[in-house]
């Protein structure tokens, strides 16, 4: 346990001690060396309206009409919960499960 105590407190003094590269203020995409992209936005004219198909079905929304979809007494409750599993799928990856 001395030992163990002994590396760590080595490796995390070794580069206080000698002049490391502080690592603190970076951002992760920066500690990964990953060079961020420079963001474009598209300007439009106010008052334009975007179309609605555009914008992406929440997985709220997506539950709820599956929800709706679900019929039968005896599988209801199975297809309910089927539906609710995707959904926490859907929030989880930001995808509806096939």
């Amino acid at each position: 346990m001395i030992m163990v105590s002994l590396l760590l407190a080595v490796y995390l003094g070794w580069p206080l001690a000698f002049g490391g590269k502080q690592r603190g203020l970076e951002t992760p995409a920066e500690a990964r060396g990953v060079s961020a992209a420079p963001v474009h936005i598209k300007h439009t004219k106010l008052g334009a309206a975007t179309p609605a198909s555009t914008r992406p079905e929440s997985c709220y929304k997506r539950y709820q009409r599956e929800v709706k979809l679900c019929t039968g007494e005896s599988t209801a409750a199975a297809c309910k919960l089927g539906a609710a599993d995707h959904w926490d799928m859907c929030e989880a990856t930001g995808f509806w499960p096939n």
